[in-house]
């Protein structure tokens, strides 16, 4: 059976949100039963990692349209129908179809506009302007968070997108590490590290990138991908032994020919060391994750190394008065034929143009 195209697969999933599709325009909805809402969400699939399964999707959108019609009140609900539904546009890592952001970004602002309170909501909100590349609102958005919870890990792992997308590297990486310092649950702190490593190596900070991926296989003992990386840093640091080890893990757990090559490589500077020699330096290719993680284990255990030491903080995006985002215009994604209903196509939102970012003032307020 072919593979269903990104346009396929979002009239599937508007179809799926359908039920609850009216809610995204209109007065404030009556609170339901929150508690029933939340145990729905509470028991949902992980959106964390990277591409997901489309089928995993579909389920998450029919859990998250369970857990607003228990509530329509819960800005978490309608934060998570947007996280899921602009996944499914998934082309590369920070890379996301355009059309699936842009039908995703009502249901995060309505999430904010009915519980202002959800960070959840204004999480998913920012994601969706970074991946736009619209950083004039990812900024208020950000603000938003700020405002109401400090810096804390909401505020951290939204800095760290929102300065890692925009190329500003030493922001990124200062944001990055505070996030992984002050991160609770194990699933986003496992996506948060491949992003960090990937940063790391990218600056050439290839300790800290060693030291990132050894924590990050800590709390994910079958992380193909995080072996893999761990031992190219630790090879290009020198240490042989450590590179040797985190490599066969890597190979056990399922890589493929190209992992098997640079066990060879791996092996022939060992020989060469033994006999005196000084090893063989190539450059080793940074090549970008797609892959999906591995399931991450049930708890974090303790970090087996330090902790990166104490920040010196650059200041996050300014802040100054903030706004509100605008209200939600009524938006119909999917409209009915008269007749059959499995024949519809949606009324996808288009794109909004793109947007030159506004000059970031640098001062964190206090």
């Amino acid at each position: 059976m072919p593979e269903l195209s990104v346009a396929e697969k979002l009239v599937q999933a508007l179809n799926m949100l359908d039920p609850v599709s009216e809610l995204l325009a209109g007065p404030l909805p009556q609170a339901g039963n929150r508690s029933a809402a939340e145990a729905f969400l509470a028991n949902a699939p992980t959106l964390f990692g990277h591409q997901l399964a489309f089928e995993k999707l579909l389920l998450s959108l029919d859990i998250a349209v369970s857990a607003i019609q228990a509530d329509p009140t819960l800005g978490a609900g309608f934060a998570y129908a947007a996280a899921a539904l602009y996944r499914i546009g998934f082309e590369d890592t920070d890379i996301y179809s355009e059309t699936t952001l842009a039908n995703a970004l009502p249901w995060a602002r309505r999430g904010a506009d009915i519980e202002p309170l959800s960070p959840e909501a204004w999480e998913a909100l920012t994601e969706i302007h970074c991946f736009l590349g619209d950083f004039a609102s990812a900024e208020k958005s950000l603000g938003e968070i700020f405002s109401r919870w400090g810096d804390g890990d909401v505020y951290a792992r939204a800095a760290f997108l929102f300065f890692r997308l925009q190329g500003d590297a030493e922001q990124a990486m200062n944001w990055g590490a505070l996030a992984w310092q002050q991160e609770w649950n194990n699933d986003r702190l496992i996506q948060t590290l491949f992003a960090l490593g990937q940063l790391y190596r990218d600056n050439n900070r290839v300790r800290q990138a060693a030291d990132v991926y050894r924590v990050l296989c800590e709390h994910d003992h079958t992380n193909m991908w995080g072996h893999h990386f761990w031992a190219k840093a630790e090879f290009e640091l020198g240490n042989l032994k450590e590179a040797l080890d985190a490599n066969s893990r890597a190979i056990e757990l399922g890589g493929g020919h190209a992992l098997r090559g640079f066990q060879e490589e791996i092996k022939h500077a060992i020989g060469r060391a033994r006999m005196g020699l000084k090893p063989v330096t190539e450059q080793i290719t940074k090549a970008r994750v797609v892959a999906t993680p591995p399931a991450v284990v049930e708890a974090p255990p303790p970090a087996m190394v330090s902790a990166p030491p104490p920040l010196q903080r650059i200041n996050g995006p300014a802040i100054g008065k903030v706004v509100p985002p605008p209200p939600a215009k009524p938006t119909r994604v999917v409209k009915a034929p008269p007749t059959k209903r499995a024949t519809r196509a949606p009324e996808v939102v288009a794109p909004p143009p793109p947007k030159a970012p506004a000059p970031l003032k640098r001062k964190r307020p206090g």
